[in-house]
This record gives structure tokens, C-alpha cells and sequence, in this order.
């Protein structure tokens, strides 16, 4: 069995309708009606809506993405919606991992737990539950057995207090095959609500070849993590042993506008590929010609498509978080 990477072909891409537990819920619903509407111009997408949306979601939505009614309290599916994997038969399965709102921090957290279950049920797809708190925002795959996640997040007491290190290997080796994983220390100083997820500091390309957020700025709070996470990188090798192609983005963007005297960061990391497309965060003019031109040279096939992400950054995500993809593989009904 194996877990696909990201970049490969899709299905179709699932994204949830915002909840009343979204920050700014209206600005934020506008944010996610033009990000459907966009990638809907390259795959299919489903969104998944609590019945109590259900009217204005289909209304809003239904000429360019199909509506299912399944009940759930928070948004954001990449970390509660099902990670999707390869069984040796050539067949899409489901691994249904626990969530507990990222670490208990927020409620409610009632319906979403089921949300994977029913979704599943919807498709037909297998599923296989586990008790470890993985959240998909947490992890990236390179598609043939490496993942590479943080220590702060999948190894936090208030995610899973009863697994130590060896404990969580073991069950993500079991449930998505995994044979090699790549650990790094801390994810974004200013990530405090997911506790330092992987996608904002990096995401597999394509098998051994991985981009890594860097920054240039030494009086940055993310320089000597981002430093560190870098020299792991450099020093490790994935399943195959083999030494990875490394890719920097040293640019790390900023919002101007303030949240409740707050800044907000976007990183470019945590953009959504999809089929002929890449989804990237649109935050500071600047530094966005700089970012795309890097993804341009990544994927000169794709077609690279700024997007809003303020709304996003202040609910602690983006394009990446707000997604979650179907391989294609032809043993899903949708």
C-alpha cells in the first residue's frame, strides 16, 4: 500500500463549507467560493456541507461544484477529512484518523469526528479507523513511503499521550505504509493554533524532491528553526535512501492588514496542486512575483493561480488546509 502524493493525478478535490466555528465567517465563505470556483476550471469538486448550510452552500456553488449534506462542525478537511491510500490491489481505501480539534484547543468537536465515516459510506471507499491523532496538515508524502512531518505536532502530549515516538511510527507504518519518515523539530514560530504543521514549512514536489521554507531575514523568530529544519533535511535520506533534491522558498509573506492588531503569515508552502494547477496564497505583491516564478520552474505544466488567503490566515490555514484530494483511482464512486 502506499499514501499518493499530493501532486498526483486527483479524482476530484473535497473541500468543506465554513462552519459557525470559522473565524469571519462571511469574508471567509467569499474566500472559499472563488477558490471553488477557480479550481472547478480543473477537477471536479465536492464540498461538503453541515445540513444547516446545506441551502446556501448548493445555492452559492451548485454551477460549478457538487454539494453533500454530511454533518460536521469545523471546516479545514485536510486535517479532519480521511487520508486517502493505495491498497496492493490497485484500489482506493481511507484511513479515518482521530482529531481532537488540534489538541483540544477549540469546540465544539462532535460531528466532525464522524464526518470521515460518512463520507466514506457516501463513496464506498473502505475505511480503517485509528485511535492516533494525525492531522493531514501535519504530514507530506512523496507518493512511494516517505513522510515527513514535525516533532512539535504528532509527537505532542495533547494530541496523543499515550504514543511515544515508537508508538506512532509503528501505526503510520501499518496504516499507510510507510517506510521511511523524516522528522522535523518545529513547524512556523507563529503556527501556535495547529502546533507547528508541516505544510507551512514544507511539501514534497514529486518522489526526493521536496520545497523548504528558509527565510533571509536573521531577525525573523522563524530563521534558526527554519535553519534547523533545513539541516535535516539536508542530512537525510528517504525510503530509498537516496539524498533529496532540495528546493528553498525564501520567502515567507506577511499580510499588511492586521487582525486584532495582529500579522498574519501565508506561506507560499502551503499552496493546493491539483490537475494542471497550482493554488498559491496571494499576499504581498512583492514577494508573490518572487514565490510564483520559483513554483513556475517547479511545474511548468501547470497553470499557477494566485489566490485570497487572508480570511484563511487568520482561521490558522490555507489553500493546502482547506483541501483535501481524491486519487485517481477508478474504484471511487462520485
Amino acid at each position: 500500500m502506499r499514501v499518493p502524493g499530493r501532486f498526483e493525478d486527483h479524482k476530484c478535490t473535497f473541500v468543506t463549507w465554513p462552519c459557525s466555528t470559522d473565524l469571519e465567517i462571511d469574508k471567509f465563505t467569499k474566500e472559499i467560493i472563488s477558490f471553488v470556483k477557480k479550481l472547478s476550471n480543473y477537477e471536479k469538486v465536492i464540498i461538503i456541507s453541515d445540513p444547516s448550510n446545506y441551502i446556501n452552500a448548493k445555492e452559492s456553488c451548485e454551477n460549478f461544484a457538487t454539494v453533500f449534506s454530511i454533518p460536521t462542525d469545523w471546516s479545514w478537511i485536510r486535517d479532519n477529512g480521511p487520508i486517502f491510500i493505495i491498497n496492493d490491489m490497485k484500489e482506493i481505501e481511507a484511513i479515518h484518523f482521530n482529531f481532537n480539534a488540534w489538541g483540544e484547543k477549540y469546540t465544539p468537536c462532535v460531528s466532525v469526528k464522524e464526518m470521515p465515516r460518512l463520507l466514506l459510506e457516501k463513496l464506498k471507499i473502505k475505511r480503517h479507523f485509528s485511535n492516533l491523532i494525525l492531522e493531514g496538515g501535519g504530514v507530506t508524502f512523496d507518493g512511494i513511503g516517505t513522510m515527513v512531518t514535525t516533532e512539535q505536532m504528532l509527537l505532542n502530549k495533547n494530541r496523543n499521550p499515550n504514543f511515544d515516538k515508537k508508538d506512532v511510527e509503528n501505526e503510520v507504518r501499518k496504516l499507510l505504509g510507510i517506510e521511511k519518515i523524516i522528522w522535523l523539530k518545529k513547524g512556523l514560530y507563529e503556527d501556535k493554533s495547529t502546533d507547528g504543521h508541516v505544510d507551512c514549512v514544507a511539501e514534497y514536489l514529486a518522489p526526493g524532491k521536496i520545497l523548504i521554507q528558509t527565510i533571509y531575514e536573521k531577525n525573523n523568530p522563524n530563521y534558526e528553526l527554519l535553519k534547523e529544519n533545513l539541516k535535516i533535511i539536508q542530512n537525510e535520506t528517504d525510503a530509498s535512501g537516496n539524498k533529496l533534491d532540495i528546493i528553498e522558498m525564501p520567502y515567507l509573506p506577511y499580510f499588511a492588514k492586521k487582525y486584532k492588531n495582529k500579522k498574519y503569515v501565508s506561506p507560499y508552502t502551503n499552496y493546493y496542486i491539483a490537475n494542471g494547477v497550482v493554488m498559491v496564497p496571494e499576499v504581498d505583491k512583492f514577494m508573490d512575483e518572487k514565490a510564483y516564478k520559483i513554483i513556475e520552474q517547479i511545474y511548468p505544466n501547470r497553470d499557477i493561480i494566485p489566490t485570497k488567503s487572508y480570511y484563511q490566515a487568520i482561521g490558522g490555514g490555507g489553500p493546502g488546509c482547506i483541501t483535501q484530494q481524491l486519487p485517481k483511482i477508478q474504484n471511487a464512486e462520485i
